[in-house]
């Protein structure tokens, strides 16, 4: 029968306090993927109680340069002896340079401890291109999250004392209503963030791109900075709502705002879409390089809805219904003409 792992004997193996026999068996049982959360979870609580010291290293730096003045000012004493001054500058010389080791080891384990502490705090889930990938969230809540994006949750007291998470590229949310009336908040690195209490939408923060929200079913408050100021919007359902590189907000009104979350099942819906978008879309979702040499034909627009689970069908599918035709090149890219 293995022993039991308890708290106590967790928190004397990150104290450096636990035998040989102990630490093998705490590494093996953490190892283990349902152990994997509780384990930081008594990380976490052990951090909060024992905050790590973080060196002032002006302050040291000061006082090792007052030691070497003062040390400097005894060896100027006659009453030294040749040879007593020399091996006490041998021994300043090591002291210095086994500081300045242990000065730069010590930076170097403290930034890595932010690191490291980021991926402590927070669940990341993301997803490749083509891939459509489905999540539920301890509150309760769904996402639906697109292809080459990710959505960053966190680990410990998500939907108790926080319901924060950030996105980069697009999702889909379906956020659950608490008893408390808690706020869901999504965050994306486009200046804006989004705040809930209990409904459906689609956010879409692209890094080369306007961002854009959709509100599906109830109420949401868009905030997003203009001018070094943020600013709030009320949306309704049916409101669509892009947010330029300044800041600059335009609402309005669409009539099936389920047409902008139809990449959940694989759908691509168009209405008088510029062929040059359909391009970047490429790109966004398949991580594939479409271009088209003709300017006037990158500026016509194609409307409808396609099925694809590959960017193969989707350029299949573009092409033949568009009177066009594509070629792949060496480096993989794609280069979309008129048909002949």
């Amino acid at each position: 029968m293995k022993p039991e792992i308890s708290k106590e004997m967790v928190f004397h193996y990150f104290e450096g306090r636990a035998t040989a026999f102990q630490k093998e068996l705490i590494e093996g049982w953490a190892r283990e993927s349902v152990n994997f959360e509780q384990f930081f979870v008594w990380l976490q609580e052990w951090e909060n109680k024992n905050l790590q010291y973080a060196s002032d290293v002006e302050v040291g730096i000061a006082r090792h340069r007052n030691r070497m003045n003062d040390q400097n000012r005894n060896s100027a004493n006659p009453s030294s002896q040749p040879g007593e001054v020399a091996g006490r500058n041998r021994f300043l010389r090591s002291i210095h340079t086994s500081w300045l080791v242990a000065a730069s080891l010590l930076i170097v384990m403290l930034a890595a401890g932010l690191l490291f502490k980021d991926l402590i705090r927070y669940q990341t889930y993301t997803t490749d291109y083509g891939e459509i990938r489905r999540l539920q969230l301890p509150d309760g809540s769904k996402v639906v999250l697109n292809a080459n994006s990710s959505l960053r949750v966190p680990r410990f007291g998500f939907g108790a004392d926080t319901r924060e998470v950030h996105l980069r590229g697009e999702a889909n949310f379906a956020v659950e209503h608490t008893p408390s009336h808690q706020r869901f908040v999504v965050k994306t690195e486009k200046n804006f963030n989004v705040e809930v209490l209990g409904t459906e939408f689609n956010v879409y923060a692209r890094p080369l791109a306007n961002a854009r929200v959709v509100l599906n079913k109830g109420k949401i408050l868009l905030n997003y900075q203009k001018d070094h100021q943020i600013q709030k919007l009320l949306m309704k359902p049916g409101d669509l709502v892009t947010v330029d590189a300044r800041g600059r907000a335009e609402q309005q009104k669409t009539a099936n705002p389920q047409k902008y979350s139809a990449w959940k099942v694989h759908r691509f819906v168009f209405e008088k879409t510029s062929l040059k978008e359909v391009c970047a879309l490429f790109k966004e979702s398949f991580g594939l390089q479409v271009s088209i040499p003709d300017n006037n034909l990158a500026q016509l627009t194609i409307s409808g809805s396609f099925t694809a689970i590959n960017a193969e069908e989707l350029l299949d599918i573009l092409t033949e219904d568009s009177g066009l035709t594509y070629s792949r090149q060496k480096d993989g890219s794609v280069i979309i003409r008129a048909s002949p």
